[in-house]
């Protein structure tokens, strides 16, 4: 049997969703590895001044996409998640 228009919908729907907080976890992951390089070369007996200042450039980026996605595009999604109910009433030709 064909799926729905609706089932459709969900299902890809929920597919960006495990995509968009996979991104997150990927961000987060990435954000703790740079701030354990920063801690371990502040600790070292000769710090590279150099990795320190690009590790902090790339952990404020991350900080960045963090930001972003959690203001942004989570706002977004979450407005096609709850919404899911009116791709199913509209294809059974309900007003809403």
């Amino acid at each position: 049997m064909a799926m729905t228009v609706h089932e459709q919908v969900a299902n890809v729907t929920r597919t960006m969703e495990a995509a968009i907080y996979a991104a997150l976890e990927s961000i987060d992951t990435y954000a703790d590895t740079l701030t354990r390089l920063i801690a371990e070369q502040q600790a070292s007996a000769e710090p590279n001044e150099k990795l320190i200042k690009r590790f902090n450039q790339f952990l404020a980026r991350a900080t960045s996409m963090t930001s972003v996605m959690e203001d942004q595009v989570i706002t977004d999604l979450l407005f096609c998640l709850d919404r899911l109910f009116a791709v199913e009433m509209a294809e059974r030709g309900e007003f809403i």
